[in-house]
């Protein structure tokens, strides 16, 4: 069995994302991965596709539809700049510019807005809320609080006059304080996250908070190097259980491969200067071969960039990421999810993790895609489908398919989606005037 070995403990969970003035998302749009409440009429609701951790019910898939250029990779682009930002802030002095030339510029007089970043997630059972805003070179804001009923708890509020510190969570609150307003450190700068600063200064708190978030995996649904570099690293360094699922996955998947090596290959550069040689990894695919009685007599390998289809290739590197995710229980974003995989594998992945016999640990998959299918083959509920949708003014929203009035739980959403009923599709009849007209022009 693939899963048999799937047991940790999932310590976060994907709650709501929160994002603005960053790229086409002008004002501040909301991604939740919440369900929406138990309702009398929902009695054939897929109550299967959602969980409960912290007291909350969570979902364990979330669909995003939309036009071309509706701002849908910039959704997944945000959330890899706030985890990168998470990540690095300390240690790339830069990334402040990066996350500053994505603001959005398409109205006058915007410059002086910031960059915002919010996210939501539980973590030991406390549901939390860290986020923080980009100005131009420093940060401006930053907070994180543990969200309660009556009033939420702060344990940090960093602003333009300093920080505010709860001792109670952060015992070096004292000198960090010192640190802070001294200015003049690695650690503690205005172009740098408190939270990554305290995390590598050995806090507790921080530290597992920062490693959960950077725990959130994005990958790019066409060729994604590092995730086909990374299956090759565990084909070559992994265990054996490591090797064993990724290849029991990428056979159960129909690919027609029935092992998979990884062998040293020389590569010879010259010129007329000098003549260097190399050693690279490379991956081989190992196929049957049958005699004309259709009798199998011999195995062969062969390199497998050469001859594995695009959609292979992608396969090998996307199952290393699903495999982790739903082992770890941790959240996976994949964009052009449809991109080179038959719609049958794609519904399949959703499935996995719509299934708690695959998924014990709850692991979530939050997929862009143009594939309308899954919306009635997957079963998705209408909070697990939302639309990124753009005006004349290059501004995107998000909108969930519950927001919509009048939709019926047992309506045909991938029929309704194609008919325009949704939004979030391309309108594209002045192509056929366009194109009537340069031929009427002889172009």
């Amino acid at each position: 069995m693939i899963f048999s070995q799937i047991n940790a403990v999932a310590l976060i969970m994907f709650i709501e994302f929160q994002v603005g003035n960053f790229r086409s998302f002008r004002d501040v749009n909301k991604f939740s991965m919440q369900a929406s409440p138990l309702r009398t009429n929902d009695s054939g609701l897929e109550e299967g596709n959602v969980f409960e951790n912290a007291g909350m019910r969570l979902l364990r898939t979330k669909a995003i539809y939309g036009a071309n250029a509706s701002g849908k990779s910039n959704l997944s682009n945000a959330l890899a700049n706030f985890i990168l930002l998470v990540m690095k802030s300390v240690v790339e002095e830069n990334l402040l510019d990066r996350i500053w030339s994505n603001r959005f510029h398409l109205i006058s007089e915007w410059d002086e807005q910031p960059v915002f970043f919010q996210y939501i997630f539980s973590l030991n059972d406390k549901i939390l809320r860290y986020g923080f805003q980009v100005l131009k070179d420093k940060i401006e804001y930053e907070w994180l609080y543990e969200m309660q009923t009556l009033e939420d708890i702060e344990y940090f509020m960093r602003g333009s006059d300093g920080v505010t510190i709860n001792d109670k969570y952060f015992s070096e609150a004292g000198l960090y304080e010192e640190q802070l307003l001294k200015g003049d450190n690695e650690l503690f700068r205005s172009d740098a996250l408190f939270l990554t600063s305290i995390a590598l200064s050995g806090n507790t708190v921080a530290k597992e908070i920062r490693t959960e978030i950077t725990n959130i995996k994005g990958l790019a649904g066409i060729n994604d190097s590092v995730a086909f570099n990374r299956a090759v690293t565990i084909l070559d360094s992994g265990t054996e259980l490591q090797k064993k699922v990724l290849k029991d996955f990428l056979c159960a998947a129909d690919t027609g491969i029935e092992d998979l090596q990884v062998m040293n290959i020389n590569n010879t550069q010259s010129d007329v200067a000098s003549s260097t040689q190399s050693l690279s990894k490379t991956v081989f695919s190992v196929h049957s071969v049958y005699d004309e009685n259709g009798k199998k007599i011999n195995s062969i390998s062969v390199p497998f960039d050469n001859w594995e289809s695009l959609g292979t290739k992608k396969l090998l590197g996307v199952a290393v990421f699903i495999l982790d995710t739903l082992r770890n229980g941790t959240a996976l974003i994949v964009d052009e999810f449809d991109a080179r995989f038959h719609p049958n594998l794609t519904l399949k992945i959703v499935q996995l993790f719509q299934s708690e016999k695959s998924n014990p640990n709850n692991a979530q998959l939050i997929f862009i895609t143009h594939d309308s299918s899954l919306l009635r083959r997957a079963k998705l509920r209408r909070d697990q489908i939302c639309f990124v949708l753009k005006d004349k003014y290059g501004i995107s929203n998000i909108k969930t398919l519950i927001e919509y009035k009048g939709v019926r739980k047992d309506a045909s959403y991938d029929k309704e989606y194609l008919e325009g009923n949704y939004d979030g599709i391309a309108y594209l009849d002045e192509l056929d005037q366009v194109v009537a007209q340069n031929l009427q022009d002889g172009v």
